[in-house]
């Protein structure tokens, strides 16, 4: 048996068995046979005698048949197969036809005769797609595409052969010998295996001998008809071998060019472009006139040509439509490169899904915002993602100052160093919290009372006053806050009883920026700045710690044992003994030397504690022969540390007590000195500075602030010794190590983020300090940013694109995003209270006296801050102003303070802030606001302009449908006490949602002034009265009243209501409506409906009348010739209407039957 693949090509180069053939898929492919095979699908061995093939039935013992034609070495007549005959065979037919390369016999392919070796005469065989094989020029092998066989060589001699046909190619000619039985024509047997299906063969047999039969003695064709279809194409166009033969000239020729130097492929492409150039600058062919004659009339031929026209219009516009959408769609996704990935953060974020910190810091970035919140395209007429970032030159912008709206519970902060910091439950909004809420009312109120202070030029303390609103209730411990906000007050030397600038002492507003902000290293400014906040806070701790020594003292008075007259050193002698009473002296009390029953070193060193510094000189001198016998040098050390203004000991005094501190320390017994004595040594001669501790005393972390302070002095590094250099930078550092050390994340001290928040602004850190307490109370964070900005002791960042709340400057100093801080700050409540808001955003514009670039960019900050408000809460009367009914103006929030944001006049003001919302407005289609904010910015056609739309908009509506109605302002918040006044009401008073009332307002209101009247156009008046009379018009069209809609708009003078059937006037109307602007020409179909409308209902009304008189058949004959008129003008104008116009005319004329 042979297999199905293992014998593709003959195993015997020269097979001589001469059995049968069998059947097989592919045909025979295996070697010769000896054995007649029968028929199988895939070829398997039988002992019957030949049978039939899958699409061919056995005709002949002889002839084997398979599917894919026989492929062995026999000589049996011509079988059929699948694919003809593949191999060195003399009969099998295939589906492809015969591909043998030897003497083949003829057969039908699907791609026609590929054999070109004919040398013998072969019987051709039948194959299901026609012959492969050479055939007799009376006898051709037709293939389902062509004949493509090119052997001349045929063999003429054989005057027999056996007939093959194809089921796509029929041979015209049927066979003469070893004719093969149809299917059809076999007698059946009933014990013969199932035949196979011959398909389409036998009835192309019979037809062919039929033809034959029919055609006896004509003249035989010689081309199927698929030939003469193929040869009448190819007539003018040349033959295939014509064709190969241009294609050999036309590579001749490049050959021939290219050997010239001519580049062939070059001047093809000019020649293509210029072709190109040539057909472009062809004109256009005119459109053919129109054939009057073939329509059925002007009616139709009207109607096809609007149809027409509205078709192509439609079309039009849906182009226009997918046009856009394919820029908008090449914009966000092709012009920048999308990262999907931040995209589906931000989501997770808006949504709560996601805290900021567990997304990466670009995905936080507020550059996204540059897409504008979600859903929201980012091309913009004012370009980026800000309003004003033209208008105010903000290039590095890339993110709104004032934040988004914080929702209840989802509150998270937008800087991206706060959110590596967040607590674990996140920023805690204040207005969840009462008493946060009530907390921020009271401060908003203490800023509003700060801008009057500085509108009027009056002092502020607003230390004092943000102290006074932290020492209210709270559910958090404020202590420390408290002690900040008092150790700033010494620092700065505000006094809050002085109100006039003029006083002498009082502190003003930014006085300490120049020397705060000198960068200059070793300036008399930095210098004068570090001893300010050494001995600032070195004298609050003092008195922090006197007032807790007097109220100790207080607390015990009979351990205190005070006596008759409290002096200083009589409270500071019964602090000692109370101590002493309570065990907190130390742990060994033995050692501590007495006077007069009193531990003079603890008296002395408690005296230095609570800055009683004369007070000390004068217990001394009290006790001068005890002390002489305890230490007689003492007293001079003490005296010349008194009388210095820095609190340095002379040279020589300075050398000598450090060499009895060293001498004591290294060479006295261990226990045996009094602790108290070593540290007033220590204080006051500024020993051992490497070792900057209470060793042995009871203290607590004020005590050691204090030493530390106390130790400090600022120097020169020129003049300063290496071991007593420890200045506020030293100091600074060790605060620094301390927190890194103590008051991480996890640390457990009570208190901790405000404990270190105070450590850090004692030591004038106040930029870090900000920042660290930012991420657990950002309502103080906040306040105490705009204190320390007030006096001039905050470093701000004028990089708008940078993220983080505290960055540093190019030489590494700190500095905060003052203007994003305050601005998200405002999110918690300006929706509720704008003015508040506003109070806020004005101190932005503290900064503005900084000099180039940063003043500048701090200004433009604060405007752009208030323009985001103005828009996002719409409060434009309270913020912008207000107009009353007799037109008088009213001054709103942010014009009050035009002093406080840096702008030189009102016009100023109009145009970079009221302008930029106007536009915003109309933009957005908010007729009421837009109409307010261009009437202040005094562009009162602008104004007319925007009401006229509105009105046309209103007019335009299909009757029966609800007019769509204006948002109204919102109100103006009204005074205390001030009672309503209808002559003294405001625009926003009055709520306006109705577009046809606002123009009659607004026209009452510029017609009645002079000064309004002459700066606007008289065309945009005449508009707004037409409009007007016209939704008067519609207004009555819907009550029922006919005549005085006729009569209404009659009055317009749009239509030809008084022409009388006068051609010539209805023309002039035509050409007058030519010139009519937009928002009266839009509206010219609904009045033509409503005025035909209004005729034939007030015909039909006067038809029911019971008596007719002559007055009623004029009226009747005036509405009659009335709606002529107007059809007649509507179709004059044509090409303007819209189709249900003609709908509507139509009907109404025929409900009238006048016409």
């Amino acid at each position: 048996m042979a297999s199905l693949f293992d014998r593709i090509t003959p195993r015997d180069p020269a097979p001589t068995n001469t059995g049968a053939s069998g059947s097989n898929l592919f045909g025979n492919l295996g070697a010769a046979s000896t054995q007649a095979s029968g028929s199988n699908l895939f070829g398997t061995a039988s002992t019957q005698p030949s049978g039939a093939s899958l699409f061919q039935p056995a005709t002949t013992p002889t002839a084997g048949s398979s599917l894919f034609g026989g492929a062995t070495s026999q000589a049996a007549p011509s079988g059929n197969s699948l694919f003809g005959n593949t191999a060195n065979t003399t009969s099998g037919t295939s589906l492809f036809g015969n591909n043998a390369a030897q003497q083949p016999a003829t057969g039908a392919s699907l791609f026609g005769n590929t054999n070109n070796n004919a040398s013998k005469p072969a019987e051709p065989g039948a194959s299901l797609f026609g012959g492969a094989g050479q055939s007799k020029p009376f006898q051709p092998a037709t293939s389902l595409f062509s004949n493509n066989n090119t052997n001349t060589n045929t063999n003429t001699q054989q005057p027999q052969q056996t007939g093959s046909s194809s089921v796509f190619g029929n041979n015209i000619l049927p066979s003469q010998s070893l004719q093969q039985a149809s299917a059809f024509d076999r007698p059946i047997n009933p014990n013969a295996p199932p035949a196979q299906p011959a398909y389409f063969q036998a009835l192309l047999d019979k037809g062919s001998k039929r033809m034959a039969d029919d055609n006896a003695g004509l003249p035989q064709l010689q081309y199927s008809l698929q030939d003469i279809q193929r040869k009448a194409r190819n007539i003018g166009q040349g033959s295939p071998s014509r064709n190969l033969a241009k294609a050999a000239n036309s590579t001749r020729s490049q050959y021939i060019l290219s050997a010239s130097g001519v580049n062939v492929s070059n001047s093809l492409r000019d020649i293509e472009e210029l072709m190109d150039t040539t057909t472009a600058a062809r004109p256009a062919p005119q459109m053919d006139m129109p054939d009057y004659g073939s329509t059925s009339g002007v009616k139709g031929f009207l109607d096809r040509y609007h149809r027409n026209n509205f078709e192509q219009s439609i079309e039009r516009h849906l182009q226009e439509a997918k046009d856009d959408f394919d820029r908008m769609v090449d914009e966000q996704l092709h012009m920048d490169k999308v990262d999907w990935e931040k995209f589906h953060n931000r989501i997770y974020v808006h949504f709560g899904l996601k805290k900021p910190e567990e997304i990466d810091d670009d995905a936080a970035d507020g550059a996204l915002a540059s897409s504008g919140g979600f859903g929201r395209s980012r091309r913009s007429k004012f370009g980026g993602s800000s309003t004003l970032r033209q208008s105010f030159g903000l290039p590095n912008a890339t993110k709104s100052v004032i934040g988004t709206t914080s929702v209840q519970g989802m509150r998270q902060s937008t800087f991206s160093d706060v959110a590596d910091r967040l607590p674990a439950d996140g920023l805690r909004p204040a207005p969840e919290d009462r008493k946060q809420r009530a907390k921020q009312d009271k401060y908003s109120g203490k800023v509003k009372d700060l801008n009057v202070a500085r509108i009027q030029e009056k002092a502020y303390p607003i230390l004092s006053s943000f102290c006074e609103v932290e020492t209210e209730p709270s559910n958090d411990d404020t202590t420390m806050l408290i002690n900040a906000y008092k150790a700033l007050i010494s620092i700065t030397g505000e006094d809050a009883s002085k109100d006039n600038l003029s006083e002498p002492g009082v502190i003003k507003e930014r006085q300490y920026a120049r020397d705060y902000l000198d960068e200059t290293p070793g300036s008399k400014p930095q210098t004068a700045v570090r001893k300010r906040i050494i001995n600032g806070s070195r004298a609050f701790l003092e008195n922090l710690f006197h007032t807790q020594l007097e109220a100790t003292v207080a607390r015990s008075p009979r351990e205190a044992n005070v006596g008759g007259v409290p002096t200083a050193v009589a409270k500071a002698k019964g602090y000692v003994r109370v101590r002493a009473a309570r065990k907190e002296l130390g742990p060994d009390i033995e050692i501590l030397q007495e006077i007069n029953g009193d531990y003079c070193w603890a008296v002395l060193f408690y005296m230095l504690r609570s800055g009683l510094l004369q007070e000390s000189v004068q217990y001394v001198d009290e006790n001068a022969g005890a002390f002489r016998q305890i230490d007689r040098k003492f007293a001079g050390y003490l005296r010349a540390y008194v009388n210095s203004a820095e609190r340095r000991l002379p040279p020589e005094l300075q050398t000598a007590i450090s060499n009895e501190y060293s001498a004591r320390q290294r060479l006295a017994p261990e226990d045996s000195i009094d602790p108290y004595r070593m540290m007033c040594y220590k204080v006051i001669g500024r020993c051992d500075l490497a070792k900057r501790n209470l060793d042995n005393i009871t203290t607590d972390m004020f005590d050691w602030l204090w030493l530390q302070f106390a130790l400090a002095r600022d120097y020169n590094r020129q003049d300063e010794f290496q071991h007593e250099a420890f200045g506020l930078v030293e100091l600074q550092q060790s605060i620094k190590e301390i927190g890194d050390r103590y008051f991480g994340p996890s640390s457990e001290i009570a208190n901790a983020p405000t404990t270190f928040f105070f450590m850090e602004v004692l030591a004038g850190m106040f930029e870090k300090a900000i920042a660290d307490l930012y991420p657990h109370n950002y309502v103080s964070a906040t306040h105490f940013a705009i204190a320390l900005d007030f006096y001039g002791l905050l470093r701000v960042s004028s990089d708008l694109s940078n993220d983080d709340l505290l960055s540093r400057t190019t030489r590494d100093q700190a500095q905060i995003a003052f203007g994003s801080m305050v601005g998200l700050y405002t999110r918690d409540f300006r929706t509720a209270n704008s003015t508040a808001a506003v109070d806020y955003l004005t101190l932005i514009c503290l900064n503005a006296d900084l000099p180039g670039d940063m003043g500048r960019t701090q200004r433009d900050l604060c405007h752009e801050a208030l323009v985001e408000v103005t828009l996002e809460t719409r409060e434009f009367a309270q913020l912008l102003g207000d107009i009353r009914s007799d037109g008088q103006r009213i001054k709103g929030a942010i014009e009050q303070r035009l002093k406080l944001i840096k702008l030189d006049n009102e016009r100023e003001f109009m145009k970079t802030i009221t302008l930029v919302a106007a536009r915003t407005a109309e933009e957005q289609s908010r007729v009421t606001d837009a109409a307010l904010l261009f009437h202040l910015a005094e562009d009162y056609d602008k104004v007319l302009e925007v009401i006229n739309q509105a009105v046309s908009v209103y007019i335009t509506t299909e009757l029966g449908d609800q007019p769509a109605r204006l948002t109204p302002l919102k109100p103006r918040g009204q005074q205390q006490g001030q009672e309503r006044d209808e002559r003294l009401s405001s625009l926003s008073l009055t709520a306006i949602d109705d577009p046809a009332e606002l123009a009659m307002s607004m026209r009452q209101l510029y017609m009645s002034h002079d000064v309004y009247r002459t700066k606007c156009k008289a065309d945009n008046l005449e508009i707004t009265e037409r409009l007007i009379a016209l939704a008067r018009a519609r207004a009555l069209l819907e009550q029922g009243k006919w005549a005085e809609v006729i009569d209404t708009i009659s009055q317009t003078n749009l239509l030809p209501t008084t022409t009388s059937g006068d051609t010539s006037a209805i023309r002039a109307q035509v050409l007058a409506f030519s010139s009519y602007p937009a928002v009266l020409a839009r509206t010219i179909g609904h009045i033509m409906l409503w005025s035909v409308v209004a005729c034939s209902n007030q015909v039909a009304h006067l038809k029911q009348a019971e008596f007719e008189t002559g007055v009623q058949r004029a009226t009747i004959g005036r509405c009659v010739q009335m709606a002529k008129d107007v059809v007649v003008f509507a179709g004059l104008i044509r090409y303007r209407l819209p189709g249900r116009v003609w709908e509507g005319l139509a009907r109404v004329a025929g409900e009238m039957g006048e016409f």
